[in-house]
């Protein structure tokens, strides 16, 4: 469905229409002004549609999801991600190493 991002109306049509079919399948109504939504464009052009037509809050950079900051850059991922988990790993490991166990 979202493989055809060059008619932004076409995608914001069949966005809106499946939100509206999860909604009726699982009996909750999805609040478009409070939902995020996180574009992966390249065109600017393309982009200043989406934010224009959207009924969604637009992230710009990164957005959080299910624990994972989503970056517009692949390569920023490794580093938004990974080495603050390593580094937050490394500190409750030193604090452990002192904890006496039974």
């Amino acid at each position: 469905m979202c493989q055809d991002v060059q008619n932004g109306e076409k995608i914001q049509i069949l966005l809106q229409k499946l939100i509206n079919e999860f909604s009726k399948v699982a009996g909750y109504k999805i609040n478009t002004h409070k939902s995020n939504a996180f574009l992966y464009i390249s065109d600017k052009s393309s982009e200043t549609e989406m934010r224009t037509t959207t009924p969604f809050t637009i992230s710009p950079q990164k957005i959080k999801y299910l624990g994972i900051n989503l970056t517009k850059e692949v390569k920023d991922l490794y580093n938004e991600n990974y080495r603050t988990l390593k580094r937050d790993i490394e500190e409750d490991l030193r604090r452990w190493k002192n904890v006496p166990c039974a």
